[in-house]
């Protein structure tokens, strides 16, 4: 029996679900993020961090938050960017059906099916499950829309899918 929930949001839902997504990856690639955040501007300054200059030691500490800082802002403006572009499509509500081995999206303009196996990985925080099918796609099944069955069905598609991407 295939299991059903829905996506449909405002646009503070969708900004939501981006920003839960953002704070996903910064934890699943947190070594990654630290070289970036901590590492770059290490060694842009490192010369005057060394010499004890006290304005690179404050840039050295203060540029890591507003570097995160900027990360939210460019999810902001991109998501409102792509609100506005599927706003004005009729494009903001997602139907999703789970069944054993793949599952289905269906909006007004397309329906399309993915194997659980073309997944990249899935991720999860308390509100929200990150399909992950590429790089730069993700798709958002809020938890709130979901019953129990579904949840426990989808953390073991998950348990399965992110072991199996460790494995290779």
């Amino acid at each position: 029996m295939p299991f059903e929930t829905d996506f449909s949001g405002s646009f503070k839902d969708l900004k939501k679900a981006n920003r839960a997504r953002v704070l996903v990856m910064l934890k699943s690639n947190w070594i990654f993020f630290l070289l970036i955040f901590i590492g770059i501007p290490a060694m842009i300054s490192g010369h005057e961090i060394i010499a004890g200059d006290k304005g690179a030691v404050f840039t050295l500490v203060t540029s890591p938050i507003l570097m995160v800082i900027m990360l939210f802002i460019a999810v902001d403006i991109s998501t409102k960017m792509l609100f506005e572009k599927n706003n004005t499509k009729g494009n903001l509500r997602i139907h999703y059906t789970f069944y054993d081995d793949e599952f289905q999206t269906e909006t007004p303009l397309i329906k399309n099916t993915v194997r659980y196996d073309a997944l990249n990985s899935i991720g999860e925080d308390k509100d929200y499950f990150f399909f992950k099918l590429s790089p730069s796609k993700v798709l958002v099944i809020q938890k709130n829309n979901c019953s129990p069955e579904l949840i426990s069905f989808l953390q073991g598609k998950a348990v399965n899918i992110n072991s199996r991407g460790k494995t290779k």
